[in-house]
């Protein structure tokens, strides 16, 4: 005998209905039976989104004062993730909408818990970092004319033969930082036939997930144009690239507390701002990183189970 699960779908960073990146969040009550591995990943299979989420009730912290904990799982249509930023953003939105006697909620991941709060935009979160820079590492194809006819020499800021940074988030999470050198470059790059996968070896401890984050820094030396390609797919948004970005760009800054607006997503129709705050302590090292962004409602209904 089958049974229901109330879903939701909205569209994280942005204000506007069928624009930002789109999110599924279901609701696994106490009261239903449990889901595997197996039927969350058919679930966002089916969803067929970038990442599909799966809220689990609420767990009151040690202190009656302490914000609510909801446990939540993050799953690409693959695999389960230990954390992504437009999931995490989305869901706080949401929970935040719903329970509006608290300024304050805590989502459990699989990286650690991360605190959610209002803000004037929507909400802000601090990311659970475990920040990596790797050693530069050159992808046989990613600059091959073959694969992208219509970009020169001259589009990328490294050279064509140059390595390009690589970068983890978390452990698990890791992104190829590939520079180029202007907007109309960016406009001009092609989905790529395969993924970008870095090697586990390359990665060591933060083997795991890992893909292509494109950007172009504009003069303001705050806005960054990105895209995200994952073999022939393209994303939106994309919360834990843009924080490894600029938890990077924010290394070659220096110490201080630096602001990043990220927009992604407007090659595909569906632009996204993604705002990005970074603190570097006086070692230079990157000690904290939080992301800010709202959404907007588009859907709900009921899954079968």
């Amino acid at each position: 005998m089958s049974s229901q699960l109330a879903f939701v779908q909205i569209d994280v960073f942005t204000n506007t209905r069928y624009v930002g990146n789109p999110l599924a969040i279901v609701s696994v009550p106490s009261t239903s039976p449990s889901l595997t591995q197996h039927q969350k990943q058919a679930i966002a299979r089916e969803f067929n989104l970038s990442e599909t989420v799966f809220l689990h009730d609420p767990i009151q912290g040690a202190d009656s004062n302490d914000p609510l904990i909801f446990p939540i799982d993050i799953f690409t249509t693959t695999e389960e993730l230990p954390f992504a930023g437009h999931p995490t953003v989305g869901t706080g939105w949401y929970l935040l909408g719903r329970y509006t006697d608290k300024e304050t909620i805590m989502l459990r991941t699989k990286a650690g818990d991360i605190p959610v709060i209002r803000d004037s935009n929507g909400v802000r979160l601090q990311v659970p970092i475990d920040f990596k820079v790797h050693d530069p590492y050159t992808h046989s194809f990613v600059k091959a004319s073959s694969v992208q006819p219509n970009l020169t020499a001259a589009d990328y800021v490294n050279g064509i033969d140059g390595p390009e940074v690589v970068a983890s988030i978390v452990k698990g999470m890791t992104f190829m930082l590939l520079e180029l050198a202007s907007e109309d470059a960016l406009a001009r790059v092609m989905l790529y036939a395969e993924r970008v996968k870095i090697p586990n070896e390359h990665l060591g401890e933060w083997k795991g997930f890992s893909s292509l984050y494109l950007f172009v820094v504009m003069e303001d030396g705050v806005t960054v144009r990105t895209r995200l390609l994952d073999g022939g797919l393209e994303d939106p948004a994309t919360g834990s690239a843009a924080s490894t970005l600029c938890g990077y760009l924010s290394k070659k800054k220096g110490p201080g507390e630096w602001k990043f607006q990220v927009v992604q997503g407007v090659e595909m129709g569906r632009k996204s701002e993604i705002g990005v705050y970074v603190s570097v302590g006086d070692d230079g090292e990157v000690q904290k990183v939080e992301l800010a962004g709202s959404a907007v409602g588009v859907m709900n209904g009921f899954l079968e189970v």
